[in-house]
């Protein structure tokens, strides 16, 4: 498991994985409606075919140029990262989603000399970016963008000449392999542990997004330390690794460079097809953000509300049994004779079941990162007999920080510190971190890297949190995103959003408080649940009928049970689904708060005209 020698570069690493294991599968997807494995072997030989066409795609082709990549996961987007990598270049992953405006941004700050597009949609945009653009109020010209070729992976429906397909790069590629290969070993030969190899981009929730210096150093170091946790298991080398996160985010690109670094084939997926595909390929490990599992739950509890009476009772009864083991499973202890035998029967009778129905019956890890995790739906996965295991970390700390691990977690904490990690809680509470895997700062903003870090060097998260004397960390908020209201108290808003999202029916919360006397809140469905829910209830979906208004309103009322007085929600209105389209989530679906604000401040007057008073 894992690399016997310590590597210089990612490039590298995976350059040695094609070599010392060439019949093992590298890339699991699906061709023609058919499960594929592409070999380390053939995989390596198309790397080398399209390094050798990037060197040559344009005359003298600088040190560690930037190349950018805008797609959908896919194999193929594996394939020209890591064929840019062991040429010593440096990948700019750019999200799918993302306008043409941002898209451009992200070429001029990297100054990014070769586009590879998924496909006609976003060589569309890379044309526009080319003529010039508008980004948060600042004008760039054509001449700042300094794209110089444009490869295609899939040109179906592309026109011009002003591009290449993949398929003639690589062909181009092949014919020069002898040609090149000098050049391709010395720039790679070449390259340091701390030079950069990629540079991933935060979200951009409140203005640019600042582009992450990502060394070879801090990736490898990240993979270093994941091994020494010992969560990649024999189970997860045989079963593969299940990715359908974009590549853009870090922690998709952390389980891409986890399938050579431990020897385990990446399985392809996307969120169309998820469902299907987990069902088809059953894999050892299973990453994603919480609405996933969010989803799953809520389908699962669909199906048992119109099971006959004594199903929905035998489905209760051995989620209780599986919930018994988990304050034992938390800490490695044995199980008492009585809860094991309990587990076992409700294991066979129904657990068991329910991990096959999921696609989950050979999988040793789930992992939930990128947003808090409900604990309900925690404990839920948990009692079914499954890890699910929450993590925390940034873009920055590509990406991790802590970890829970099986026999080692704690439900509501984000875990321990990953090993060679060190986290410490600052006097105002906010989260500090140290580490190999930590940025060195951002690319361009010499401002923003000074703000990131304290006088000692430590690594300034803006996440807040709290630290139990074993080590467990407990996330409480984010620092800048407190809000004061009128009365001088202090409220977190992802606290009481959170809690808001714990209704399957609402897809997101956010809440207003800041310099106003009462905490109010836009929410947003997701018409998906709400069919769902409408069908179990015998209500309309339709979200302005008194049902679902009030279903959301008893929902209120509950989370307000257990808040203090000035955190309470007075007053709600419904608002549209948020969604990336629409401008209001980030391409890693976060809220854009301050977009959310602008737009629907008339709803927001409203809910404080001076009419209406506090309960």
């Amino acid at each position: 498991m894992g690399v016997e020698l310590a590597h210089t570069t990612v490039g590298g690493m995976v350059l040695d994985r094609v070599a010392n294991s060439p019949q093992r599968p590298a890339i699991r997807h699906k061709v023609k409606g058919a499960w594929v494995d592409i070999s380390w072997s053939d995989f390596g030989e198309r790397m080398e075919r399209i390094a050798s066409g990037l060197l040559t795609a344009v005359e003298s082709l600088e040190e560690n140029a930037h190349i950018a990549i805008l797609g959908n996961t896919s194999a193929e987007w594996i394939l020209c990262d890591f064929a840019a990598l062991s040429a010593g270049l440096v990948t700019v992953p750019v999200y799918a989603t993302l306008l043409p405006a941002e898209v451009g941004y992200l070429h001029v700050d990297t100054g990014a000399v070769i586009a590879i597009c998924e496909d006609k949609a976003q060589l569309d945009k890379v044309r526009e970016m080319q003529k010039g653009f508008t980004f948060f109020k600042d004008d760039y010209s054509a001449d700042q963008v300094k794209v110089r070729h444009i490869v295609v992976m899939d040109p179906t429906g592309c026109e011009g000449d002003d591009w290449e397909s993949l398929a003639d790069l690589e062909k181009r590629g092949a014919e020069k392999l002898a040609e090149t290969a000098d050049d391709r070993k010395r720039r790679l030969d070449e390259m340091k542990r701390d030079q950069t190899c990629t540079y991933t981009y935060t979200s951009g929730t409140t203005g640019p997004p600042k582009g992450v210096i990502q060394t070879n150093g801090n990736m490898l170091a990240m993979l270093e330390s994941v091994e020494q946790t010992g969560m990649f298991g024999p189970g997860v080398q045989q079963g593969g690794l299940f990715l359908f996160l974009p590549l853009a985010h870090s922690f998709g690109r952390l389980i891409e460079l986890a399938g050579p670094y431990f020897d385990s084939p990446i399985v392809v997926s996307g969120i169309p097809t998820l469902v299907a595909d987990l069902g088809d390929t059953r894999p050892g490990f299973f990453p994603a953000a919480p609405r996933v599992f969010e989803k799953m739950k809520a389908r699962i509890e669909s199906k048992v509300a119109g099971a006959p009476p004594l199903r929905q009772k035998l489905f209760h009864w051995a989620i209780d049994a599986g919930k018994a083991t988990i304050p034992y499973r938390s800490d490695g202890r044995p199980l008492p004779l009585l809860t094991n035998l309990k587990f076992k029967l409700a294991d066979k009778i129904v657990l068991s079941k329910l991990r096959a129905a999921l696609g989950f019956d050979n999988v040793e890890i789930l992992l939930s990162g990128s947003a808090p995790l409900n604990i309900e739906v925690h404990s839920f996965f948990m009692a079914m007999g499954l890890n699910l295991l929450e993590a925390y970390g940034l873009t920055e700390t590509c990406p991790g920080l802590t970890t829970n691990l099986p026999g080692a977690f704690r439900l509501g904490t984000v875990g321990r510190a990953f090993p060679d990690v060190q986290i410490k809680i600052a006097d105002d509470g906010e989260i500090l971190a140290k580490g190999a895997n930590i940025t060195s700062g951002y690319l361009n903003r010499e401002d923003a890297t000074t703000e990131a870090f304290d006088a000692d060097g430590w690594f300034c998260t803006g996440d807040l949190g709290a630290m139990d004397d074993a080590g467990f960390v407990k996330i409480t908020g984010r620092k800048k995103e407190l809000m004061k209201t009128s009365g001088g108290k202090y409220i977190a808003p992802a606290k009481l959003e959170a809690k808001l999202k714990d209704l399957t029916i609402i897809q997101e919360a956010v809440t207003v408080a800041d310099t106003r006397n009462y905490v109010t809140a836009l929410i947003a469905l997701d018409p998906e649940e709400l069919e769902d829910w409408a069908k179990q209830t015998g209500n309309s979906a339709d979200p302005d009928s008194d049902a679902v208004r009030g279903a959301v309103q008893d929902h209120i009322n509950k989370v307000n049970e257990n808040l203090a007085r000035y955190e309470t929600i007075k007053y709600f209105r419904l608002v549209p689904p948020m969604t990336v389209d629409s401008g209001i989530l980030t391409a890693s679906l976060k809220v854009k708060r301050k977009v959310v604000l602008e737009r629907y401040k008339g709803l927001i007057d409203e809910m404080y005209d001076s009419a209406k008073k506090p309960s």
